[in-house]
């Protein structure tokens, strides 16, 4: 199996969202199907082509184009990878099942088919995980994660990104409130990631939720980094990336300056606090397309110049 391991900057525009996306912009909620046979399919299109331009605009106002990713849905999105693909820009696609609390692929058995075909430079999953789960669900998430880490590590060099959401599940962590997020989030997340560790789960990316402290920031990529998997290779080249959670411009950036100057965080993946106002104020006037393009660009740009400010 080949090493794993991810460690050159990597700030990834993320705009991979599907139920959550169709239900903010344009209202449409439950079961409500979307594809090219219906008359919503075409706007969400032009939305998500909407931000993938501004992020082109990023580079050309200066962003490295060899530090920029994107992470785009297949259904709506197919026609961004590929012109990503041709630009040279690396392309993360996701293989999970949106909205599900237990992780469960998107494409059923055929998931391996489906990397196959898109040929994505990275395969994410979204992925709920704390270590005060049930058991039996977690065995069932966990042997669904070990064939995609076997998969990838077996194959033709992709990487594997994994979104690890730890949210506040104990009667006492719900208890705390707010202070879940600064004081026990990092704590629940370095026992999550050793746990998928033991059991055989080995991502080249962890994509994280924002982190309070340095030494929070510390403790959780040292877990990442951490030993070695079951086969001898060591993690010491995995990568950490810090997600936005939809939070506001002053909270992302915190974030941030937090985990910029921290060896093993090697960059982000911040998505609707760059394109979230933009996007709508364009579905409310299309004649504003280029100043939400500008929009976008900027805010994106805004989050890689406090990231390498804080790096130094």
């Amino acid at each position: 199996m080949r090493e794993i391991g991810y460690d050159k900057p990597l700030f990834v525009q993320p705009f991979d969202h599907r139920g959550s996306f169709k239900k903010k912009f344009f209202g449409l909620t439950g079961d409500w199907t979307v594809d090219a046979a219906t008359d919503e399919y075409t706007p969400i299109v032009e939305a998500k082509t909407l931000i993938y331009r501004g992020l082109l605009r990023a580079i050309e106002m200066g962003v490295p184009k060899e530090h920029v990713g994107i992470l785009v849905d297949t259904e709506f999105g197919s026609h961004i990878q590929a012109d990503a693909k041709g630009k040279g820009i690396p392309v993360a696609s996701s293989i999970e099942k949106s909205g599900q609390p237990i992780f469960d692929f998107e494409y059923g058995p055929r998931w391996q088919d489906h990397v196959r075909w898109v040929a994505p430079d990275i395969v994410k999953v979204l992925v709920r995980h704390h270590p005060a789960d049930p058991e039996g669900e977690k065995v069932e998430q966990i042997t669904r994660l070990q064939q995609v880490t076997d998969f990838l590590r077996g194959g033709d060099g992709r990487w594997f990104m994994f979104e690890l959401l730890v949210p506040a599940t104990t009667d006492e962590e719900k208890a705390a409130g707010p202070r879940y997020d600064d004081e026990l989030r990092a704590g629940r997340m370095v026992e999550a990631i050793r746990e998928l560790q033991e059991a055989g789960v080995e991502p080249d990316i962890w994509k994280l939720e924002g982190l309070s402290t340095r030494e929070q920031a510390e403790r959780v990529a040292a877990q990442a980094r951490a030993g070695r998997t079951a086969d001898g290779k060591s993690r010491e080249r995995v990568g950490c990336i810090l997600l936005g959670r939809g939070s506001d411009t002053a909270q992302v950036h915190e974030w941030l300056r937090v985990a910029a100057p921290v060896d093993g965080w090697i960059g982000f993946a911040v998505g609707r606090t760059h394109f979230s106002d933009p996007v709508k104020a364009f579905l409310a006037d299309r004649s504003r397309a280029e100043r939400s393009i500008d929009e976008i660009a900027r805010a994106y740009k805004g989050s890689v110049d406090v990231w390498q400010e804080a790096r130094g």
